[in-house]
């Protein structure tokens, strides 16, 4: 991506670890326990690994990623070039350990292998920051939990809620990321090798042995058998952070609407030269949001090309295998860049509690608490009565143009059972809450039962 974009979808970290250079040195670290792997078998010399990992400490700084690229487009990988380099390397040094350097390997093996470890590293950072949108989604829905404001449905406002419950439901998205996250790490975190057709012949009685040792070296879960052709483990890495920035999407959606000039309940922080217009001074656009509804539109696209990649041909595939290579990188860039961009909203989000108040009162002259008067009809006179009831009420209200109550406050029907005061408080948006403090204390409590 242009470096003019990227700063306003991606996450400078996670960008760092999928670059050339990165790739490269997660190859090395592949290779290297490839040969230490071996060596503690007994497949190689002991010495020759030795070697082989002294050399590639440095060996980074000497591979010619210039070579390297223009290679890549003829070999249809860059596994084939990197071990001409990486081997190349390690013969100026030590000519007999040269020998051993991929030994027993296939492109993929190295390449799968390097992805993986990208990928742990990277989610290291993806689990950090949704921790910190999820302590803070937390804190605000404790600090916002009697912040009464308007429950929306289908863009129309519905009923009462409360700032603090729209908190917790986004804390309580939060923690089931991250509950997804760590129940598939185990199983998705694996190495790979397999050797040309996943069979590790090159190896003989050796294989096994190796594949175990080669694992623990860099601290992956030993796979049953190989998965060259099998791409579950890449997807379901994938499909976890599409539904995080699907998540995100739908938070940045919310307060972006909540933005709206009519509206303007809550803004993104403020800060010089953000949210301008260049034309209309008076704009305090959503910038946050538009970059984590642009990932949000993004990741199904390249999630796509996953899924279709799943489909291979026999035990090593031609094409889906390399589509991998362009959508996973970007979908793990687009997902940390919108948890970033949404922390930073979280962290620092502006409340108007005025105009929530605004809009809870003045915007449907009490149509809002249909369903409160109803309900608190239904026991003396049946739902579908008090429902026929209040609907001719509000008909009436809209078409004089006169708040709900004073409609309801002069039917005889209603009189009969309730008095003013009675009536006063059944309008009080804050009265008719149902369970929501309920299920703040629940998501509260869920994030003080794991903190012990």
């Amino acid at each position: 991506m242009s470096q003019l974009y990227a700063s306003l979808f991606y996450q400078n970290e996670v960008t760092e670890i999928f670059s050339d250079r990165a790739l490269v040195s997660y190859m090395i670290e592949a290779e290297v326990a490839l040969a230490q792997a071996q060596a503690q078998v007994g497949v190689i010399p002991e010495s020759a690994a030795t070697a082989i990992s002294n050399i590639a400490a440095t060996a980074l700084n000497q591979i010619d990623f210039d070579a390297l690229a223009v290679a890549t487009g003829l070999a249809g990988n860059i596994a084939i070039p990197f071990v001409k380099q990486l081997t190349a390397i390690v013969k100026q040094s030590d000519e007999d350990a040269a020998r051993y350097v991929h030994w027993g390997a296939t492109s993929q093996d190295i390449l799968d292998t390097a992805c993986i470890l990208q990928c742990r590293a990277a989610m290291t950072h993806v689990e950090a920051l949704i921790h910190q949108c999820y302590r803070t989604a937390l804190a605000q829905a404790e600090q916002y939990r009697a912040q009464v404001m308007i429950g929306r449905t289908w863009l129309q406002q519905g009923l009462p809620i409360t700032l603090g419950h729209k908190f917790a439901r986004w804390a309580s998205a939060f923690h089931r990321d991250l509950a997804r996250i760590e129940a598939m790490k185990a199983r998705v975190f694996t190495a790979q090798l397999g050797g040309a057709v996943g069979s590790l012949a090159s190896l003989q009685s050796q294989g096994t042995a190796v594949v175990q040792a080669f694992a623990a070296q860099l601290q992956l879960s030993v796979p049953s058998c190989t998965w060259h052709g099998e791409r579950d483990r890449i997807v379901e890495i994938a499909s976890i952070l599409a539904m995080v920035t699907g998540s995100l999407g739908k938070m940045a959606r919310d307060w972006s609407l909540m933005m709206q000039t009519e509206i303007a309940e809550v803004f993104e922080p403020a800060a010089k030269g953000r949210g301008g217009s260049s034309t209309m001074p008076h704009k305090r656009n959503p910038v946050a949001a538009a970059s984590v509804l642009a990932a949000a539109n993004r990741v199904p696209v390249l999630m796509s090309s996953l899924y279709q990649s799943m489909v291979q041909e026999h035990e090593r595939s031609l094409g889906g295998w390399h589509a991998e290579w362009l959508a996973l990188p970007e979908i793990f860039q687009l997902c940390a860049g919108a948890l970033e961009r949404t922390l930073d909203v979280l962290q620092a989000m502006q409340v108007n509690a005025e105009n929530m108040q605004r809009n809870l009162e003045c915007s449907t002259q009490g149509l809002i608490m249909a369903e409160a008067v109803m309900m608190a009809l239904a026991p003396h006179m049946g739902r579908l009565q008090a429902h026929h009831l209040v609907e001719a009420a509000c008909k009436t209200a809209v078409e004089k143009g006169v708040h709900l109550k004073d409609v309801i406050a002069e039917l005889d029907q209603v009189k009969d059972l309730f008095s003013a005061a009675q009536i006063s408080e059944i309008f009080k948006p804050a009265s008719y809450l149902g369970n929501i403090q309920d299920q703040i204390d629940a998501v509260l409590q869920e994030a003080k039962g794991e903190a012990k």
